[in-house]
């Protein structure tokens, strides 16, 4: 999600540069459709100091740069002034089996509406800091606080655009009762189940 893009030696660079090559094609993101983001409902109240803590991410749409990526979790600290998250993402990479912890800056862009305004932290350029994938709006479409939350991003280049979805939890995976919920919620907020697959969790051990 927000973090899956490694900084800091030369390969993580590149890869960087190459993603944001190949970002207008939005070969990255499997949710294409015509035209610009649809306009979506977020919730009507949103509560910064219950929504803080740890989530992690159990479902999710495919996105090509965390294929390699598994036991994803966040952890949201809400800062005094009670509009803001520091925000950390714990990461482990299914391959090599090290772990990656990532972390920004995580803004509502207004009281009255339930989106952040993620700010990653890099050591690229300003100019490529603020294009890379982590940056950008996430719509929190829904959240009980206490079982899962769902969560929206969508970017348009011209013609097209591109959407994720992830599904948030305070534990690694749901109940059956809270993913039939789910489900069921889904279909509400016309956002189509079919289109998730099961996150990884292997062997996952706590980042924060």
């Amino acid at each position: 999600m927000f973090g899956a893009i490694l900084f800091g030696t030369c390969r993580n660079k590149m890869l960087v540069i190459v993603t944001l090559l190949l970002l207008p094609f939005g070969v990255f993101v499997g949710g294409q459709s015509l035209g610009k983001c649809p306009k979506k409902e977020t919730m009507m109240t949103f509560d910064p100091k219950e929504f803080a803590g740890q989530w992690y991410e159990v479902e999710k749409t495919f996105y090509m740069i965390e294929m390699t990526a598994s036991c994803t979790s966040f952890n949201f600290t809400l800062n005094p002034d009670g509009t803001s998250y520091k925000v950390h993402i714990g990461t482990k990479n299914r391959i090599t089996g090290n772990p990656n912890i990532f972390s920004g800056m995580a803004t509502l862009v207004s009281k009255s509406k339930s989106v952040l305004n993620y700010q990653a932290e890099s050591r690229l350029p300003g100019l490529f800091s603020r294009m890379i994938p982590t940056t950008g709006l996430y719509y929190i479409m829904y959240s009980d606080y206490r079982n899962y939350t769902v969560l929206w991003s969508c970017t348009s280049f011209g013609l097209f655009h591109t959407d994720i979805i992830w599904i948030l939890g305070r534990e690694r995976d749901l109940t059956a009762t809270s993913r039939a919920e789910l489900y069921n919620l889904l279909y509400e907020l016309n956002i189509n189940p079919d289109r998730l697959i099961l996150s990884k969790h292997e062997k996952c051990e706590e980042f924060f």
